[in-house]
This record gives C-alpha cells, structure tokens and sequence, in this order.
C-alpha cells in the first residue's frame, strides 16, 4: 500500500529572498509572516509533514516573525482550526478573538475565521490542520485559544502520537485515522466546567494518556521505571500495570516507545543527530544494544533505514507550496469527503 503523500519545505541553504518566497508560499493559507524586531531578520521556517486525508499533521520551526491574518485573507482560504503544540518557543497575541500568551508545552487553539495577529519567538513546534467541519457540534464560536491543564496535556500527547506515527500510515489507514482524531477533537472540546473534569482525571483512558506522554517526553531519563511513572502520576503500581497489561508491561513498552521514536527520527528530513547521538538521546544504554534491537524490531540496520529514507528525500526533493495549497482547496470544495 502506498504511503501517503508528504510535504518537505526547508529554507536553510537558499538565499535570503527564496528563502523567503518558499516561506511566505507554504504558509500562504493561513497567515502572512512578516519581519519583527530590532534585528528584521527575515521570516524563514521549515516544514516536514504528512497529508493524511482530511487533516494535516506536520513539524514546524521558523525564526522570530510576526503572523498576520487579516479580514481579506479570511475572505479567500478556508477556515479550518490549527491546532499548533509549542515544543519550544511561543507567540504572544490575538488567536481566537482573545489576546493570548503561549508557552513551551502549550497548545494554541487557533481558529482560522478570525483575524490573527501575533509576535512568534523561534519556535519548534507540531501542528494539526483539521477542516471545521469535522467538528460538527462543538461550539467553536467560543473556542478559546487555551484549554485547561489537563485537556492541554492530552492534546498534546495526541498530537505527538499522530506526528511520530504518521510516517508508517498508508491510505488505507486513513479513514480510520481521520475518523478516531475527529472523535477525540469532538469529545476534548465539548464545552464542560472544569470541575466537571476531576473524575476523568483518573479514568483509566486519561490515566493511560497522560502515562504514555510522560514515556514519550522522558525516554532518555535513567530513572524511567514503573515506579517513576506512579509518583509523577500519583496512582498505584498495581493501576500501571494493569493498564499496560495488554502493551507488554511498562517496561516493554518503554522499550517499544524508543524504538519508534528512533524511526520516527530517522524518517525525518529535518533531522541531523549521528546514529549515536539519537541513541543516547532515546535512552539506548549503549549503540550496539540499540543496533541489535532496531535490527530484530525492524528487520533493517538503522544505517539502511536512514539512508533509504534520505534516499527517498532525494527523490522527492522539496514539495512545492502548490501541493499544500491544493489541499486546502480541495477540502475546502467537498463538504463530503471522509463526512461521518
């Protein structure tokens, strides 16, 4: 089954005006960057995504810049919702009809019917593009730009988990990729009071989301264990290993986690870390005990692996901005396509 289409935008080597150009044409639907500063360097970024039917889900980095969406860009590109993860970096201004500040860790909710205007610091970032109309019943006319702690974590976490495994989709993973992201949109965002959160702070389908996160986010610390994971999460040993009954205890799936992170990495473009880097960084107690694994994990070393993805980069070479633009568009005219 063929993978799905990918978008590969990168500035760093061009000349400062294409640079620019390439920049200012990937981003064209949702914002205008514009200079910011003392310095007035000028807006670049790089993108590195996947376009998984209906929904985008892409890593972004760019320097510091403004984001400018004003009533005629509103006027002539589709109004879906971005879903934007701050993994370093942030912004502060107006998303969202409210003035807003966004931090490292934090998701900003922007929704693209309203006029955006806001100062970026240089960022990392994960987004996800989701059309409105695959939110059906969620109020998004009070969407704000921040959720609650918890909700924050878990879309966060979700996002992650979409990013790292959307290099391995295919097409016939799509509709029910589409269908199961919808349906958590739907119910994070349902309007509810806080407090009307506390008893699903410990419901097993939270307690296991937040658990994987801290897994995926802390992959290289030494003292990563069953009981680390029960003091952070406040639950017992007991309750983790039940939930990871069926995932191979926690600690395989630990295991199964750097793995795919290792993958995830070594798909990516924008990448640079050296096999050995990547290994220590995941939490790998030596490079050979990592090539064994991603050898019997994968049937492939991670050498080849690394290469025939480049391999595959080089192919492809950079994505023109006409091919995001095209689905922005085409989303946008089919009110039908992936409904329900």
């Amino acid at each position: 089954m063929a993978p799905l289409p990918r978008l590969y935008y990168v500035t760093s080597g061009l000349d400062e005006a294409n640079a620019f150009a390439t920049w200012s044409a990937v981003i064209s639907p949702l914002f205008e960057p514009r200079r910011c500063g003392p310095s007035k360097k000028t807006p670049t970024g790089s993108a590195y995504g996947i376009i998984i039917g209906d929904l985008v889900v892409a890593k972004v980095a760019f320097n510091a810049q403004d984001f400018v969406r004003d009533a005629q860009r509103i006027a002539v590109t589709p109004d879906h919702l971005l879903l934007h993860l701050y993994v370093s970096g942030g912004f502060n201004g107006e998303v969202t009809r409210q003035q807003t500040v966004i931090g490292p860790g934090k998701v900003a909710l922007i929704d693209l019917a309203c006029p955006i205007a806001t100062r970026a610091f240089a960022s990392n970032t994960v987004c996800l593009i989701v059309p409105r109309r695959l939110l059906v019943g969620v109020p998004l006319h009070d969407l704000k730009p921040k959720l609650d702690p918890l909700r924050n974590d878990l879309l966060a976490a979700y996002i992650r988990s979409l990013q790292e495994r959307s290099a391995q989709l295919t097409e016939a993973d799509v509709a029910a990729t589409v269908a199961e992201t919808a349906d958590f949109l739907r119910r994070l965002l349902a309007p509810s009071a806080e407090a009307d959160l506390a008893p699903q702070r410990g419901a097993d389908e939270t307690v296991l989301a937040l658990s994987e996160a801290l897994v995926r986010d802390n992959l290289a610390l030494p003292e990563l264990s069953p009981d680390w994971l029960a003091r952070q999460l406040d639950v017992s040993r007991a309750s983790l290993y039940r939930l990871f009954a069926d995932r191979g205890g926690v600690m395989r799936y630990v295991q199964e986690r750097r793995l795919l992170a290792v993958q995830a990495a070594l798909a990516d473009p924008l990448e640079s870390r050296r096999l050995s880097r990547l290994a220590a960084d995941l939490g790998f107690k030596s490079e050979a005990h990592f090539s064994r694994t991603f050898r019997a994990r994968f049937g492939i070393t991670a050498s080849a692996y690394r290469k025939a993805q480049l391999d595959a980069s080089a192919a492809i070479q950079l994505t023109s901005p006409a091919v995001v633009q095209q689905w922005w568009t085409a989303v946008a005219r089919d009110p039908l396509r992936n409904a329900g």
